[in-house]
């Protein structure tokens, strides 16, 4: 049987290792079998996602002084509760929080 993955056609130059204890790996793999994976696709598919997951919250972003200004400006100034959102605010929740 031939399985043809987005990944199979690209190069891998690069290693990476690592040390597991046996109830981890066992919880990998059979995490990897249920999502029809080896041990190795399943492992660098949840890391990247993560690492991406990670990256992505820590995103720097750059404004030149004068919109650096106006930002600053925005986040001083109180803010305007219109009508739409006083009514939205003062319906009762359709939801609770799980924590």
């Amino acid at each position: 049987m031939y399985c043809q993955s987005e990944y199979m056609g690209k190069i891998k130059e690069q290693r990476l290792q690592i040390r597991v204890d046996p109830q981890r790996k066992q919880l990998l793999e059979r995490a990897a079998d249920a999502a029809h994976q080896n041990l190795s696709a399943f492992v660098l598919g949840a890391a990247s996602r993560h690492a991406e997951e990670v990256l992505a919250e820590r995103t720097v972003v750059e404004l030149s002084p004068q919109a650096a200004q106006a930002f600053s400006d925005a986040l001083a100034q109180p803010a305007r509760v219109n009508e739409r959102l006083a009514a939205a605010l003062a319906r009762p929740r359709q939801f609770r929080w799980v924590d």
